[in-house]
């Protein structure tokens, strides 16, 4: 499975209710392409959102978000850097 960013920006903040909203329109289309959800990050503007999914590639997690409805700006895939303990 590859790690895989999806970036969005919306032109107002993001509100709770539009948040959930869009997450149980994609949470089907996700799971219909074998894509999984691992976390989110919502600037604090509430303008900008980075996600990061498992995905066999970015094109099933592009479908996802097409089949869905929502609009992105891009879907990459990423390694992960972390820190060692």
């Amino acid at each position: 499975m590859a790690n895989l960013i999806v970036e969005t920006s919306y032109s107002q903040p993001l509100d709770d209710a539009t948040h959930d909203r869009l997450a149980a329109q994609l949470d089907p289309c996700l799971e219909a392409y074998g894509a999984r959800w691992l976390r989110s990050y919502l600037s604090t503007d509430r303008l900008r959102m980075v996600c990061e999914f498992e995905a066999p590639d970015a094109e099933m997690v592009r479908m996802s978000y097409r089949s869905a409805g929502i609009d992105f700006e891009r879907v990459w895939t990423a390694e992960v850097y972390a820190r060692s303990a």
